[in-house]
């Protein structure tokens, strides 16, 4: 059953339900008006037959029940005793009252009250019955049309699925939360193209990049099964480029990881003085700095901001800051080399974008980028004063520190 033929059916049920409460209310009120002008009459004949008076006009009966003594008039309808109430019996109302020693049961028949109580239940279920399918087909109309945007919606999922192609977008139209679904389903869509076309780019860079250091490994063994180099030499060069080509996966599984970082305890202070003792340049900041984070990937992502400072910043005036600012921790390296372009600076956190001839993989800025972004932080490079380059991991504190300093 389709969403629209539920929501019609529950909308008509609902009306449906409606219908048949107010009517019976009203059949309830009516039938109470009618037997209670019945009684009253009822009631008049009682004291006429006591009094000796004539009844009231209409057909009249009574039966009077006292120890075994019976009496009833001749037209009295062959009804059994009845306890004390009020009844109808086949076109006749009836009341049974206690009297001095029996029972007096006075009946009047009127098969025009009984027929109008019939003939208006049968006009309440007619006309609830008709009124409900009336609505069902009213709200099986008005659903078809409210839900005419999710129908197309998922017109345009199963095209996405079917072919694959992510070209495809709903029209975002209607109002509420329908046009605001359709609106995130394109929204997702152009997320799902754009991670795709970064994944396929990525890939196929990917795979350059390792089949390059492959050949080249294995051209350096062949050179040598030739005879045209030492065996000495042709290990030094495939040694190279394996090793080489081991930095390259081990930066590919950090931007595999897709955001997932383990967070420990640890001294930020203490992980910058360590990675600027290994390259031999001046550390500025604290002495200490408590932080939630992944080690590994914190020292990885300072190892290639220093590496890069030292391949492309040619080593000049290097070194490592850390200070805290506005609740996060400012993790800086920064060189007095030739710098980089402008227009290089935004691309510069790309896998295998490279702005000089020099060897590396283009992947270290990406991996400080993606240890940044992983720790809730970001990667921001900024041009150096008077030259260089100056990056700064900025990582969001998990705790409030004790105080907050400057740049050193």
């Amino acid at each position: 059953m389709s969403l629209r033929t539920r929501l019609a059916f529950f909308l008509a049920l609902a009306v449906g339900l409606a219908l048949l409460f107010q009517g019976g209310l009203s059949y309830l009120a009516f039938r109470r008006l009618v037997e209670a002008d019945l009684d009253q009459s009822l009631f008049l004949y009682v004291h006429a037959l006591s009094e000796g008076r004539r009844p009231p006009r209409g057909e009249f009966a009574f039966r009077l029940v006292q120890g075994e003594e019976r009496q009833e008039s001749a037209n009295f309808p062959p009804l059994p005793d009845l306890p004390p109430g009020a009844y109808w019996r086949e076109g006749w109302r009836v009341l049974a009252l206690e009297v001095p020693g029996g029972t007096l049961t006075v009946a009047r028949y009127d098969p025009g009250a009984a027929a109008a109580l019939r003939n208006f239940r049968l006009a309440l279920l007619g006309v609830g019955g008709v009124l409900t399918l009336l609505f069902a087909l009213l709200a099986s109309s008005l659903a078809g049309a409210a839900l005419r945007p999710l129908a197309r919606l998922t017109e345009v999922a199963r095209r996405v699925a079917d072919s694959g192609d992510l070209s495809h977008r709903v029209a975002p139209e209607g109002g509420g939360e329908l046009k605001a679904l359709a609106e995130s389903f394109n929204h997702m869509l152009e997320r799902l193209g754009a991670f795709l076309e970064r994944e396929r780019r990525f890939t196929r860079d990917a795979a350059h990049e390792l089949r390059t250091p492959v050949a080249a490994a294995l051209a350096q063994l062949e050179a040598a099964e030739a005879g045209y180099l030492s065996r000495e030499e042709a290990l030094a060069a495939a040694k190279e480029e394996l090793l080489r080509m081991k930095r390259l996966v081990e930066a590919l599984l950090v931007l595999a990881r897709e955001g997932r970082v383990e967070r420990v305890a640890l001294d930020l202070a203490a992980l910058a003085q360590e990675e600027a003792r290994a390259f031999g340049v001046p550390y500025r900041g604290p002495e200490a700095l408590p932080f939630l984070g992944d080690p590994l990937l914190l020292a990885q992502a300072l190892r290639n901001l220093l590496h890069n400072a030292f391949l492309h910043g040619e080593g000049r005036g290097v070194e490592v800051g850390l200070w805290t600012e506005g609740g996060e921790a400012v993790l800086e390296v920064r060189d007095q080399g030739p710098g980089m372009p402008e227009a290089a600076l935004k691309e510069a956190g790309r896998p295998f974008f490279r702005t000089s001839r020099k060897p590396g993989e283009g992947l270290g800025l990406s991996v400080a980028k993606k240890v940044a972004e992983a720790h809730g932080g970001q990667l921001s490079l900024l041009p150096g004063s008077p030259s260089g380059l100056v990056a700064r991991l900025r990582l969001p504190l998990k705790a409030p520190s004790a105080g907050a300093s400057g740049p050193p």
